[in-house]
């Protein structure tokens, strides 16, 4: 038997260490005592105290001297990225917006809206995928631009898949990204039927997020127009899940506390927060003290913060073979953060007729490719991080990226955030 080389240990205070194992994901608060004991080999380790050793087996801390966590790691990938049981489609339905935020990585094609015949062709493919190889969840997410500008063609995927779903016994779950202005009571009274999931975003408090997110369409309040919408969705939606998207800088870390007042309403256990830099801003211009302040806040108000957190739980959504972008047009890709929506990028051709799409062979294998650089492969945080996504290394080849670059955190301070979300998360679903 032999300690994992997946684990971290920090001491936090009064001589109290936290121990974490990334292949488990679990963590231990030792006493000086204990932490010691953990210090001796295998063999001792169990002649001291047996009750102990056999919790380091149970959680992973002591393997099998056979025990190979980077190939396990990578099984357990492999079988996330080839899971069958979900499909997902994803819906580009405009390319156009109603806002003009000055960070977005989107190519805007004003006046884009699905075609006809891409709307019937996904009918045609969520019936020919089913009957090719069953499935118990159908994941319909909706992108764009800024989706909602499409809502009757929403409407009409959603009541279609529906009556669908509901003969073949399938779970159906709705899901949209969205600035939620276009957002109006009708369409949550539509809605309030499905099991939806929504991520939403926020760029600052009232006043600097009305200066980025201008309506051309209809000015005015865009922040309150959000505020009233989570309001509406958390009231009104019974099966919903809400993941409020706050795009930082430091102006936006300065007014964090009265983001939190605003959205203190929600239901804990049916929304969280997600902290994302703007990606203009370097991490070195980051206030990082503000920042790990911020975080400390969410936690202080029972909101759980996703500020990178691991582990992940599942492969990036594009890298699951099982899930297809129907771009407005009726081009076919994977991924929703290209730079551009063209025959380049493009990864297969949609038959209008039949809804089969006919992927190209070559493109396909490199994005299924899963060939993780060197680095990756020797870090202990690789069987919670999953390490580089597909796109990121056909983007990017032989360069070094990792998120711990880019996230203003070391080892210790990031161990501590990670323990106090899932203590959190224990605390909300009583796990």
């Amino acid at each position: 038997m032999k300690k994992t080389y997946y684990q971290f240990c920090t001491e936090l205070e009064n001589q109290i260490y936290l121990h974490y194992n990334t292949f488990s994901n679990k963590f231990m608060l030792l006493n000086k005592k204990k932490h010691d004991l953990f210090e001796l080999d295998c063999q001792e380790i169990k002649k001291k105290d047996d009750d102990f050793y056999k919790e380091l087996v149970d959680n992973h801390f002591i393997v099998e001297d056979s025990f190979n966590g980077y190939e396990i790691a990578n099984y357990i990938i492999k079988q996330k990225m080839f899971d069958s049981s979900m499909y997902q489609i994803v819906v580009n339905t405009t390319l156009d917006c109603n806002l003009n935020c000055w960070y977005c990585y989107e190519n805007r094609i004003s006046g884009s809206k699905l075609k006809r015949e891409v709307v019937e062709a996904i009918k045609n493919n969520i019936e020919l995928e089913y009957s090719c190889l069953s499935y118990k969840t159908l994941k319909f997410s909706f992108f764009g631009g800024e989706p909602f500008i499409e809502f009757e063609k929403i409407r009409e995927l959603l009541s279609f898949t529906k009556i669908f779903c509901k003969e073949k016994n399938i779970e159906l779950i709705a899901d949209f990204t969205t600035n939620a202005t276009l957002i109006t009571s009708e369409h949550v009274k539509f809605l309030k039927d499905f099991e939806c999931h929504f991520q939403i975003t926020l760029d600052g408090d009232r006043v600097v997020h009305n200066k980025i997110k201008k309506d051309k369409y209809n000015p005015g309040d865009t922040y309150q127009k959000v505020i009233d919408i989570l309001r509406l969705i958390d009231s009104e939606i019974p099966k919903h899940w809400l993941a409020v998207r706050i795009n930082f800088d430091n102006r936006t870390l300065e007014k964090i506390d009265e983001i939190i007042s605003d959205i203190d309403f929600l239901d804990r256990k049916t929304c969280y927060v997600i902290l994302k830099k703007v990606w203009q801003i370097s991490t070195d211009k980051v206030n990082v003290p503000l920042l790990h302040e911020a975080i400390q806040k969410f936690f202080d108000k029972k909101f759980l913060l996703d500020y990178y957190i691991m582990p992940k739980g599942c492969v990036c959504f594009a890298q699951r073979h099982r899930e297809t972008l129907f771009n407005y047009d009726g081009k076919i890709f994977k991924c929703t953060t290209i730079s551009d929506f063209d025959d380049t990028n493009s990864l297969g051709q949609l038959e209008f007729e039949t809804g089969n799409i006919q992927w190209n062979l070559n493109k396909i294998a490199l994005w299924m490719k899963d060939e993780q650089p060197e680095t990756c492969k020797l870090c202990k945080w690789y069987p919670v991080c999953f390490g580089i996504c597909s796109k990121q290394i056909l983007a990017h080849p032989n360069e070094k990226m990792c998120t711990f670059d880019a996230i203003n955190m070391n080892t210790q301070e990031y161990l501590i955030y990670s323990f106090k979300y899932h203590l959190l998360q224990n605390e909300l679903y009583k796990m």
